[in-house]
């Protein structure tokens, strides 16, 4: 079985959270990224910022990358995974959450981020994981409607 830790991107880029969304956009460019981790004083991941986030909420609104910082903009609390989690349940997480990256976790280290790409380019290997996801999620719905009876 695929896990998280497998597909991860390792050693995620972060920021602080009073650093300008200009700053994060210029750091994201330069690395091809479309996300930073925003981490507290203590290196501990509190939020993420996204291109996306980025243009809805400051971009479209017309306010200055320059004057806001990453806290204002962020998606907090951050939704993670652990690096050992299977990689149905990542997808399972990333789909009912609607996000697009996810960080990856070891105890309270942040280790990765998985991307959609990521996800993606795994291929074939990916079609078994959605069918795995299917069966489990077709046996769900089967048990509930047998419980309810």
């Amino acid at each position: 079985m695929i896990r998280a830790e497998d597909i991860m991107t390792p050693n995620p880029v972060t920021v602080k959270p009073d650093e300008s969304v200009a700053r994060a956009a210029k750091i994201m460019s330069e690395n091809k990224i479309g996300s930073v981790i925003v981490v507290d004083i203590a290196g501990k991941p509190i939020g993420i910022v996204t291109s996306h986030d980025i243009l809805e909420k400051v971009v479209a609104r017309g306010l200055n990358p320059n004057e806001v910082n990453v806290a204002r903009i962020m998606s907090s609390p951050l939704i993670y995974v652990d690096a050992s989690t299977p990689i149905d349940k990542v997808i399972e997480i990333m789909l009912r959450a609607g996000i697009r990256h996810v960080p990856v976790m070891k105890g309270e280290r942040l280790v990765g981020i998985i991307a959609e790409y990521d996800i993606v380019a795994l291929g074939p290997e990916i079609f078994q994981a959605l069918e795995l996801f299917e069966t489990a999620m077709m046996e769900r719905t089967r048990r509930k409607r047998s419980y309810r009876g």
